[in-house]
């Protein structure tokens, strides 16, 4: 998506209207004004909570979602529901106590109470009503405003499947995508992978705290008991995570070392210093922490923003793929947490999108390191190739070439195919040297080189033993093919090499030539077509002769130059 897409997407969330809902209540009236120093604690993480009564509308009419805060209230539902339930949305570290008539048990309820409605998920705290009778409500330690409903049963029923639908689905893509990362881990053992499961993990499991479900799934339950400083500790710790991941994934400390300084303090080392002093008795209130956590937060963002910017824009393509995965997730996080600390009610849209983009970022992430493991495979093939050349001619050097002919006689015995090797070796070429120089005598071996690379098939590597030596693997050729193409080999040679460099050196070569048996080794097939090769210069060079020791050795032609190694 290019990057003006991402602008107009930012508007659109930035500029969305708060459409009208209705709240299936007529009234709400304040019993008692808030304490002023409950009040004072009353803050909503990202921002200070603002007057809430000012959106608990004692008009009849309206139909904006009432917005209650801490104090105590009275709510007069509309008549004419069956079933009606009262909705209390996004309560987070909120207590609510409703009674539903005066002389009656007032019922009360935290979203980390074990006991809640199992009927029911977490996103909201439900209270059954009696009738359209007016209820009071109490509510303690709210860090958010809370958005109030009554709703029949039935509407809440399909509206709450709705939404434990939607947000399994999305955790299910991260979850899913973040197992499979952790299981290349343990086979690579390479680190980015358990930093990126980590971090997604972390990531799902601050999403489940926040949306409330994860206090009713086994094994996780636990977190309960932690309330509110849980989901401080699991979003701080995800943040520090993402962080370390980030650094690591986009090679921020090569190309911009100076900023991921100050982001591993602002991202990693003060929040875990926050962390330590959470964990301390003393001081005995925190409020103080999502004060310094939020703060940490968006100064983390902002030079997490500029990092990665400034690494893509010097072609880094690991710093483009976090990119892409990480604003998105960020832009839908912060401005849902911006309306939920303010009052305004988040629309579905945005509610189950923050989960269905943290899935996005985990496959976007995911293909990542698939490119970032490519390039690693690139860059090792690309090493691994310099290693293995000859720097002078191209072609693969002595380890090169006796790697590969290993690998063509395992393939021989598996396969039962044949292979046959050539020894070539350049006629007079110390004279040639003596006369003429080295750096003409490199002219002669790369002239030679480019002759004999005419003469490949798929499959057949041409090396660089030393010197004037060369050898040619042959897969899948037997010895009298072989034969004929040596002789090929030969007669281009001493065609085409006559001159070099407009210098007549009448360049010539011997080549032995032998084929693969059963016995044989590298070192054993090597010397063998040595052997013969050694015996065509004796015999006055420029000639093809056919080590015995091979299974067949017949000429394939009449007319050509070549000599059988008889020993006679």
């Amino acid at each position: 998506m290019k990057l003006g897409w991402w602008w107009i997407l930012l508007g659109m969330v930035l500029t969305q209207s708060v459409m009208a809902q209705e709240s299936g209540i007529a009234r709400v009236d304040r019993i008692l004004p808030v304490v002023a120093a409950q009040q004072a604690d009353q803050t909503a993480g990202l921002f200070s909570e603002r007057e809430f009564e000012s959106r608990a509308d004692a008009d009849a009419s309206a139909r904006a979602l009432p917005v209650l805060g801490n104090g105590e209230w009275r709510l007069q539902p509309k008549g004419g529901m069956e079933s009606p339930l009262l909705v209390v949305y996004h309560p987070y570290s909120a207590r609510v106590t409703v009674l539903t008539r005066p002389g009656g048990v007032p019922v009360s309820h935290r979203l980390f109470d074990p006991d809640l409605d199992p009927r029911y998920s977490r996103h909201a705290l439900v209270f059954p009503l009696p009738g359209d009778e007016p209820i009071y409500v109490k509510v303690e330690d709210a860090r958010y405003p809370l958005h109030v409903r009554v709703e029949s049963r039935a509407e809440h029923a399909a509206s709450d499947l709705h939404h434990t639908r939607m947000l399994m689905m999305a955790m299910g893509v991260a979850l899913g995508v973040s197992l499979s990362v952790l299981l290349f881990w343990l086979v690579l053992r390479d680190r980015v992978y358990l930093l990126y499961a980590g971090s997604m993990l972390a990531q799902m499991l601050y999403v489940l705290c926040s949306y409330g479900e994860a206090y009713a799934l086994p094994g996780v339950r636990v977190l309960a008991h932690f309330g509110a400083t849980g989901i401080w500790y699991i979003a701080t710790l995800a943040t520090m995570l993402t962080t370390t991941l980030m650094i690591e994934y986009a090679d921020l400390r090569q190309q911009t070392p100076r900023l991921t300084r100050w982001l591993r303090w602002s991202g990693i080392r003060l929040p875990a210093v926050a962390l330590l002093f959470l964990s301390l008795p003393w001081p005995a209130r925190k409020e103080w922490f999502p004060d310094i956590g939020n703060v940490l937060f968006l100064l983390t963002h902002a030079l997490s923003l500029l990092s990665l910017a400034l690494a893509w824009r010097k072609g880094s393509r690991h710093a483009a793929y976090f990119l892409a995965a990480w604003v998105p997730l960020m832009v839908f996080g912060t401005w849902r947490a911006v309306q939920i600390s303010v009052g305004m009610p988040v629309r579905d849209w945005l509610d189950y999108g923050y989960p269905f983009v943290l899935g996005y970022a985990s496959v976007v992430m995911a293909l990542g390191l698939a490119d970032r493991m490519l390039t690693f495979r690139r860059e090792r093939d690309t090493a691994k190739e310099h290693a293995e050349r000859d720097a002078l001619t191209g072609v693969l050097n002595r380890g090169g070439i006796e790697y590969r002919l290993d690998w063509a006689i395992l393939e021989r015995r598996r396969e039962h195919i044949p292979l046959s090797l050539l020894f070539i070796d350049l006629d007079v070429f110390k004279q040639i040297n003596d006369r003429h120089g080295h750096a003409f005598g490199d002219h002669c071996l790369r002239a030679v080189t480019r002759v004999i690379s005419e003469e490949f098939q798929y499959g057949d590597q041409l090396g660089r033993l030393g010197g004037e030596e060369f050898v040619l693997v042959l897969t899948g050729v037997d010895g009298p093919a072989a034969t004929a193409l040596a002789e090929r080999v030969r007669v281009k040679i001493e065609r085409r090499c006559m001159r070099v460099d407009e210098i007549d050196v009448g360049l010539t070569v011997s080549i032995g030539v032998a084929e693969c048996t059963a016995e044989d080794t590298v070192a054993s097939l090597i010397k063998r077509a040595d052997e013969a090769m050694y015996r065509a210069k004796r015999a006055g060079g420029n000639q093809v002769v056919v080590d015995d020791g091979g299974a067949t050795a017949a000429p394939v032609a009449v007319g050509t130059r070549w000599v059988a190694d008889t020993d006679t």
